[in-house]
């Protein structure tokens, strides 16, 4: 049965908005060894390592199983990795979003604009009228055979007699 031991909320932690690398890790240790000293090694040796790395430490969680034979420690820490900026999320990152959405936007518009001039086209052409009557005749046998399978899950199945 898991314990919560404690949890530590770094510096940056408190004032960090952004990306971040969630971390779950496990590790056995001996009866020995006191609880208070292996939770202080994880929280001190997270940090240094993180820091090492080029990233920072945001959170660290720390549970301990003492069931066993040895005591089985879990461990969940959140980090900014070596790669993402320390600034406010908000201000780096919000003019990619934009412009990715307004170049979705765009392509969108083109689609929709191009397809609604292509149909427009073809059905004001002399065969317009027949290509609408074919759309409908195979959109109703499309259809058809989707419905199908539908009333095999539905309809109540025969019994075999032994």
């Amino acid at each position: 049965m898991y314990k919560f031991l404690g949890s530590e909320i770094y510096p940056q932690g408190w004032t960090y908005s952004g990306p971040a690398t969630e971390v779950y890790y496990a590790f056995y240790t001996s009866k020995d060894f006191s609880k208070d000293l292996v939770y202080d090694h994880i929280i001190e040796n997270s940090y240094i390592a993180a820091g090492e790395e080029g990233g920072a430490m945001l959170t660290n969680k720390v549970w301990l199983d003492e069931t066993g034979i040895n005591n089985y420690y879990s461990v969940k820490f959140n980090a900014r990795g070596p790669g993402i900026s320390a600034g406010i999320s908000g201000i780096s990152f919000a003019i990619p979003v934009w412009v990715g959405y307004v170049i979705l936007a765009s392509i969108i518009a083109f689609t929709v604009i191009y397809t609604v001039r292509t149909v427009r086209a073809i059905s004001y052409s002399p065969s317009g009228g027949e290509m609408w009557s074919a759309i409908k005749w195979v959109g109703i046998g499309v259809a058809t055979a989707a419905i199908i399978p539908l009333f095999t899950r539905i309809l109540p199945k025969r019994t075999g007699e032994a």
